[in-house]
């Protein structure tokens, strides 16, 4: 039976609607990113390699409010209340550090706050404020821009004098160190593809490259895996190492064996670090 023009026109619109949809939400699959174990090093570990020279591991520890708002006026006048500060830290003009609001002190010690490991080349432009959080408005303590001195540096702790008589004070410790391989993978139809890898960690060391596809660990090629038998295999790693086959993107095959060691992690990667 012949359709009429109007169904003819509505089939048609269908048929476009559903190319739209398989369009627009055909994309490829996301897939989770996934980190291999991460640890605290033993007491005493030796760390080889060494923390690079030019990251360190940044927290706020203290800070000292003055008596009168920046205005001159009592704190609590008003208000009934001591301040609730807290302290940003940026990087070449880019927060990369606050600590949580501490309430009602002129004294903050921030606990709980983050902490982690920075990248911060002698060139880069350093900057902490201090700020009354405030429910309306937050309002500014104290400012200053400032450059770690070689004394400061050695000793690890940076007393900062802001303007306006506020102080703080921050740990500037070489970077701390997580043990583990330092690789990130994506779980695909069966096969892995790595994602990252930490910057002269483990894992770079020893060949693994961004996008290499994993075709069998251990012996066991993963298309016969199970997704909890990659996860076991990459969190129980053996004394002398995991081993890999690796395909890069260039197509060519390699074996490395990756042994658990000293990474360095920044906060952007993984977040804070005790």
């Amino acid at each position: 039976m012949a359709l009429s023009p109007n169904v003819r026109q509505r089939t048609r619109l269908g048929a476009l609607l559903l190319l739209a949809l398989t369009t627009f939400t055909g994309c490829p699959a996301v897939y989770p990113e996934l980190g291999t174990r991460l640890r605290a090093p033993a007491p005493g570990q030796v760390l080889d390699p060494p923390p690079p020279e030019d990251m360190r591991w940044i927290k706020f520890l203290s800070g000292n409010v003055p008596e009168r708002t920046r205005d001159g006026r009592t704190w609590g006048a008003g208000a009934g209340s001591l301040p609730d500060p807290y302290a940003r830290l940026l990087l070449n003009g880019k927060e990369v550090l606050r600590t949580n609001p501490q309430s009602d002190t002129l004294e903050p010690t921030w606990p709980g706050s983050p902490a982690g490991n920075f990248v911060v080349k002698p060139e880069d432009h350093l900057r902490v404020e201090m700020w009354d959080s405030n429910a309306l408005n937050d309002k500014p303590i104290g400012i200053r821009d400032f450059r770690p001195s070689a004394d400061q540096i050695s000793l690890g702790r940076v007393p900062i004098e802001l303007e306006g008589g506020a102080r703080v004070e921050i740990a500037f410790e070489p970077a701390h160190a997580q043990v583990g391989l330092g690789l990130w993978y994506e779980l695909r139809t069966s096969s892995i593809y790595i994602t990252r890898t930490s910057p002269s960690g483990p894992a770079e060391r020893a060949g693994v490259q961004r996008d290499d596809q994993i075709l069998a660990i251990g012996g066991r090629e993963v298309r016969k895996m199970t997704t909890n038998q990659v996860r076991s295999a990459f969190n129980a790693v053996p004394l002398t190492g995991i081993v890999l086959l690796l395909k890069h993107p260039a197509g060519s095959t390699e074996t490395v064996t990756v042994t658990e060691g000293p990474i360095y992690p920044t906060f952007e990667q993984v977040g804070p670090l005790p």
